[in-house]
């Protein structure tokens, strides 16, 4: 939410740019930008232009550019930049799924919405809809946020959709579910939750046994649920915007906490470029990898 009208906190700049607020700190003092106000606080507040600035420039690192070389640029330079990635974005919105689904979000038509999905999901069934519906939508809703042609509000709007409908299926799907039991959860710092809700609904596609403790749980109280519930795989996602230099030593705390006959699942953005882990922790980097 925004501190006051038209201002964001580095937390909701953090989770919607992806970008670490320990990183936005360093540009800001080594580039000059973003540039954030203080509130009544004497906290970081930012514009929705630097917001959307800051979108446009994770894109483009995610395309191999260099910090260095995006951020002293003009806007024009950067629509240039953007032209490509642009093309990309318009040729998959083509789709005619995802066209009627941005119309109803733009429209906020939820019925619309859960027909669109219930439709898709009679047809694909769980993973395909996940895999080939949901993550493409998801891809498009970000690329229009980022280029200003959706409102915060419509994609929050979705997600909740989202999560209503995928939590509706996973639990009639969970009535006839075996082992392994897989315990989800996200550690303090992370709020994003919708993925998590994806790995789940993948899970339940495989018929597997899921206690989703959704985002920001303490690492003690994941040791104590891991007994209560006697679970045999313990996941943990972290996007792109949890503090990378963190995740090392947070999953070496979470694996001591844990019984050694506990695997556990380290998947998301943020994981990706991690090498060295922990002895009995897996790391996947998309829902097609998930090691099942």
């Amino acid at each position: 939410m925004a501190d006051i009208q038209g201002l964001y906190s580095i937390g909701v700049v953090e989770r919607d740019t992806g970008i670490g607020r320990d990183t936005l700190r360093v540009w800001e003092r080594r580039y000059g930008f973003p540039e954030p106000l203080r509130n009544e606080k004497g906290e970081r507040v930012y514009s929705e232009s630097q917001l959307r600035r800051l979108q446009r420039i994770r894109r483009l690192l995610d395309q191999g550019m260099r910090p260095g070389k995006l951020l002293p640029l003009s806007e024009a330079s950067l629509d240039e930049l953007d032209a490509g990635l642009q093309t990309t974005t318009t040729a998959q919105t083509l789709d005619p799924i995802v066209t009627d689904m941005l119309a109803a979000i733009r429209s906020v038509d939820a019925g619309r919405i859960e027909l669109l999905l219930r439709e898709q999901y009679s047809r694909q069934g769980m993973q395909a809809f996940v895999l080939q519906t949901v993550n493409p939508l998801l891809h498009a809703v970000g690329e229009f946020w980022a280029r200003g042609q959706l409102q915060i509000f419509q994609e929050h709007f979705l997600s909740q959709q989202l999560i209503r409908f995928l939590n509706a299926e996973i639990a009639s799907m969970q009535k006839n579910a075996g082992k392994p039991l897989v315990m989800l959860a996200t550690l303090p710092g992370e709020e994003h939750t919708l993925g998590l809700l994806m790995v789940a609904a993948m899970l339940a596609s495989h018929g597997v046994s899921i206690v989703n403790l959704g985002g920001e749980v303490p690492m003690e109280q994941i040791g104590y649920a891991v007994k209560q519930f006697n679970v045999d795989v313990v996941g943990i996602t972290f996007s792109g915007a949890y503090a990378y230099s963190s995740i090392r030593s947070h999953l070496l705390e979470l694996r001591e906490l844990i019984a050694d006959d506990v695997d556990i699942w380290a998947g998301g953005e943020g994981v990706r470029r991690l090498r060295k882990l922990p002895d009995g922790v897996t790391k996947f980097t998309s829902l097609e990898t998930l090691p099942l």
